[in-house]
């Protein structure tokens, strides 16, 4: 069995994976500069992800690789870890993603949808470009998820605006709605496209380095989605559309790549780990220890640009 393989299919994976994450904080500052709020929500995402993989069966083998892709990625993006609206956005995202999944084929899922897009509406209170991948999940819905319905859309809607109707209420009683306008307002400012001047070196590398994996994940499933059942092929294609919905949104407006990062390596991390887990020739098996290698490599000159 190749190298790839049995650490793909390690009972021991996850919980290396999770000494290694703990090693990174602490490197990068988890107690020096009181990243405890990151950290936690960086948790508690993690622990999303692997029930994302477990009610899904994202992967036709035992493997944690889908929660460790995401947690290598996420510890090697250092600068995510001092984003506290990263790190709590990162827990919308992924359960957003595990309350759609659930509601996969049922027209009469209208509480799983409300769920999902209630934790849309609370990140899209965190950055309001959230926003722009409400369609897209719509889009899911519809293509994929196959419940669409007028009853789920509403559902949608609700969920959606639910998290305001809170923020509503203080602003009503306070008789001052200049938050929201300027909440809102930030959906029509729109930069220069492809400008990523203004994105920090380390992380337009990270962002590169995320492509590349995502279109290595795409195009291997896109050659071996036969294998998998119908129900997975499905849930695949709404990451693909994320993914490029991701891509093509951080190209158009890179100020907002902490955010499009964020989607992109939630959906990323299952493409990835599909490609790691169930493929076992000699060239993937090489392709595998790049990775591995390239991911060291750039958390260690991120946490060393710290020092």
């Amino acid at each position: 069995m190749l190298l790839q393989n049995r650490i793909s299919r390690s009972r021991l994976l996850l919980p290396s994976m999770g000494l290694y994450a703990i090693a990174v904080w602490l490197l990068y500052g988890l107690v020096t500069d009181h990243l405890w709020l990151q950290f936690a929500c960086f948790v508690i995402s993690s622990y999303l992800m692997v029930e994302l993989n477990n009610s899904n069966a994202l992967i036709r083998i035992y493997s944690r690789m889908v929660s460790c892709s995401f947690i290598m990625m996420v510890c090697m993006s250092t600068f995510l870890l001092q984003s506290s609206k990263g790190m709590l956005l990162s827990i919308c995202v992924v359960m957003s993603f595990v309350m759609a999944f659930l509601s996969y084929q049922d027209k009469y899922s209208m509480g799983r949808i409300f769920y999902s897009f209630m934790s849309i509406g609370i990140g899209s209170m965190i950055d309001v470009s959230v926003l722009f991948f409400v369609p897209v999940m719509w889009l899911a819905m519809f293509f994929h998820l196959q419940s669409m319905t007028l009853r789920t859309f509403i559902s949608s809607l609700f969920g959606l605006i639910c998290p305001y109707w809170f923020v509503a209420v203080y602003l009503i009683y306070t008789n001052d709605i200049t938050l929201a306008v300027e909440h809102f307002s930030q959906l029509a400012v729109f930069g220069k496209v492809a400008n990523f001047s203004q994105v920090p070196v380390s992380a337009l590398v990270s962002i590169c380095y995320i492509t590349i994996l995502s279109v290595v994940g795409i195009i291997h499933y896109l050659r071996n989605r036969v294998f998998d059942k119908t129900r997975t092929r499905m849930l695949y294609n709404t990451f693909i559309l994320f993914d490029i919905s991701a891509i093509a949104y951080i190209i158009l407006q890179p100020q907002h790549y902490i955010p499009t990062l964020i989607i992109l390596i939630v959906t990323t991390s299952p493409l990835i780990a599909h490609f790691i887990a169930l493929t076992h020739t000699r060239i993937t098996n090489i392709a595998f220890k790049v990775i591995v290698a390239a991911s060291l490599a750039l958390t260690i000159i991120n946490i060393l640009q710290l020092i």
